[in-house]
C-alpha cells in the first residue's frame, strides 16, 4: 500500500512566503492613501510656484508705484571732470558749467620731524574755530578736553583716539623718529582746531611752521569753492547736494581755471525697466499657470491643475483689470493707451516707440496713471491690493493649501489606523498559519507511523 505523503507542507511550510503574499493583498489600501497624498503634495507645490509667480508680479507693480521714477532725470558730466554728480526729479533740465577750484579739507598737524615728541600726564585741550585773516576765532561750541595719564606715544594716539574729541590721531614712523599726526574729523574752514593744555602738545592753527618745530600744521581746515555758471559757492563739504536743486556733486579734485560741462537731461530708461519688468513677470505667470492648467488631449493626460477653479479664478480676474480701465485720471486710462496689450496667445506685448512717446508726453500723465493720486488708486496700487487677496495670509492660495494640507493630515490618520489593523491583521496570519504547520506536521507523523506499521505486516511485501 502506498505512504501517505504531502509534499511540500507539514513542518516545511513556507509561513513567511504565505504571509507576505496575502498582507500584499491587503496593503493595496496603504498604497492607494499614498497614491492620493502624493496627488496632494503635487498640487501643494503647484499652488506654491503659482504664489512664487504671483509674488514676483507684485514686486513689479509695486516698483510701479513710484511715481517720481516717471519724472527721473539723470546728469552727465564731461569726460574727465574732477566731479561726479547725481540727479533726482526734482532736478530740472539744462545745462551747467562747473569748476572745482578748492576742494573742503581738514586740518592736519604733526609733531617734529627730528625730535620725537614724549606726551605728558595732563589735560589736553581741543578748541574748534576759523582761521581767517591770520587769526584763530574760536567758534561757538565748548572746547574738548581729555586727561591723559601719561605713558607712551602710542598710549596718548589710543587715548586721543578713544576721547570723542573731534580729531584722530596716527603715528608715523618717518626713519628717524615717531612722528604723532593729528587730523580734523570733519572738514570746513570752521573745523581748524587749536590744542593747547598740559601734555606738552600745542598747535596753533595760524602758523604753518617748520618740520623741525615743536608741532607744524600740514594743511589747513578750508572749505570747497564751486564756480557754478559764474557763480562761487562754498560749502564746508565735498558732498554738494543744496546748489541745483535735485542734483548732488561729489567733489574728488581741484581743477582751477578749467570748467567742465554737467547736463542734466530727462531719463525715461527706470520707466521704461520697470514697466518691461512687470510685463515679463506677467508673462512668466502667465506660462506658470498654463504650464500647471493643461490638458494633453492627444495622450489623454492632465495636469496637476487641470480644470482647478482657484487657479482659472485668479487668471480671470488678473486678464480682467489688465485690460480694463481706470475712471478719473485725466491721462492714459489702460495699458494699451501707452503702448501694452495682449497677444493672440493671451501674454502681454510692449510697443517700445508708444511707450517711448506715452512717456514723453505729459498730457497721459504716465506715472499718474501707475501710481494713482490722493483719490484715485492708479493701476499698480490695484493689481498689488488684487494680488494680495490670492497670496495673503487670507487669501485664495491659503485657502487652498489649507484645505489641502488637511486632507494630507486626514490620510496621515487614515495611514496610521491602517497600519496598526495590517499589523493585527499580520499577526493573525502568521498564527493561523504557525497553527496550520504543526496541525501538519502531527499529520505527516501520524502518516509516516501508519506507513511503517503497514510495511511490517504478513505479507505487504507483495501485496502490490
Amino acid at each position: 500500500m502506498a505512504g501517505l505523503t504531502a509534499s511540500g507542507i507539514g513542518s516545511g511550510l513556507d509561513v513567511n512566503s504565505l504571509v507576505s503574499q496575502l498582507m500584499t493583498v491587503e496593503q493595496r489600501p496603504l498604497t492607494a492613501l499614498a497614491t492620493k497624498e502624493a496627488s496632494y503634495q503635487s498640487k501643494l507645490s503647484a499652488f506654491g510656484q503659482l504664489k512664487s509667480a504671483l509674488s514676483t508680479l507684485q514686486t513689479a507693480a509695486n516698483t510701479l508705484k513710484d511715481a517720481a521714477k516717471f519724472s527721473a532725470t539723470r546728469a552727465t558730466v564731461a569726460g574727465g571732470a574732477p566731479f561726479s554728480a547725481t540727479s533726482t526729479s526734482e532736478a530740472s533740465a539744462g545745462n551747467y558749467s562747473i569748476e572745482v577750484q578748492a576742494l573742503a579739507k581738514e586740518q592736519r598737524t604733526a609733531t617734529s620731524a627730528t625730535t620725537e615728541f614724549a606726551p605728558a600726564a595732563g589735560d589736553l585741550i581741543v578748541t574748534f574755530g576759523k582761521v581767517d585773516g591770520g587769526i584763530f576765532t574760536p567758534g561757538t561750541a565748548a572746547p574738548k578736553t581729555l586727561n591723559f595719564a601719561g605713558g607712551t606715544l602710542e598710549a596718548f594716539r589710543d587715548a586721543i583716539n578713544d576721547g570723542d574729541l573731534g580729531i584722530s590721531a596716527s603715528i608715523v614712523n618717518n626713519g628717524t623718529v615717531k612722528q604723532l599726526v593729528i587730523k580734523g574729523d570733519a572738514t570746513g574752514a570752521e573745523q581748524a582746531f587749536q590744542l593747547s593744555g598740559t601734555t606738552g602738545l600745542s598747535v596753533d592753527p595760524t602758523v604753518a611752521g617748520v618740520s623741525s618745530d615743536p608741532t607744524y600744521n600740514l594743511a589747513g581746515a578750508q572749505d570747497a569753492q564751486v564756480n557754478v555758471d559764474g557763480i562761487i559757492v562754498t560749502r564746508s563739504t565735498n558732498t554738494l547736494s543744496d546748489v541745483l536743486e535735485g542734483v548732488t556733486f561729489t567733489l574728488n579734485k581741484e581743477d582751477v581755471g578749467t570748467p567742465y560741462a554737467l547736463t542734466v537731461a530727462d531719463d525715461k530708461s527706470s520707466a521704461t525697466s520697470a514697466i518691461n519688468a512687470f510685463v515679463k513677470a506677467y508673462n512668466d505667470l502667465s506660462t506658470t499657470i498654463k504650464s500647471l492648467t493643461a490638458y494633453d488631449a492627444e495622450n489623454k493626460q492632465a495636469s496637476t491643475l487641470t480644470g482647478d477653479a482657484t487657479a482659472r479664478s485668479m487668471q480671470s480676474q488678473l486678464r480682467n483689470m489688465l485690460g480694463g480701465a481706470i475712471s478719473g485720471l485725466a491721462g492714459a486710462a489702460r495699458l494699451s493707451d501707452i503702448g501694452v496689450s495682449f497677444t493672440a496667445t493671451g501674454g502681454l506685448e510692449v510697443n517700445s516707440s508708444k511707450l517711448t512717446e506715452a512717456l514723453s508726453n505729459p498730457t497721459l500723465d504716465v506715472g499718474t496713471f501707475f501710481a494713482g493720486t490722493d483719490t484715485v488708486d492708479g493701476f499698480a496700487t490695484r493689481i498689488s491690493e488684487r494680488i494680495d487677496g490670492f497670496i495673503g495670509a487670507e487669501g485664495l492660495i491659503a485657502g487652498r493649501t489649507d484645505g489641502i494640507n488637511s486632507s494630507i493630515k486626514s490620510i496621515d490618520n487614515q495611514r496610521e489606523q491602517l497600519t496598526a489593523r495590517l499589523t493585527r491583521i499580520e499577526a493573525r496570519y502568521r498564527a493561523q498559519f504557525t497553527a496550520l504547520d504543526t496541525l501538519l506536521s502531527g499529520f505527516t507523523q501520524t502518516s509516516n507511523y501508519l506507513t511503517q506499521q503497514l510495511a511490517n505486516l504478513p505479507g505487504s511485501s507483495s501485496s502490490n
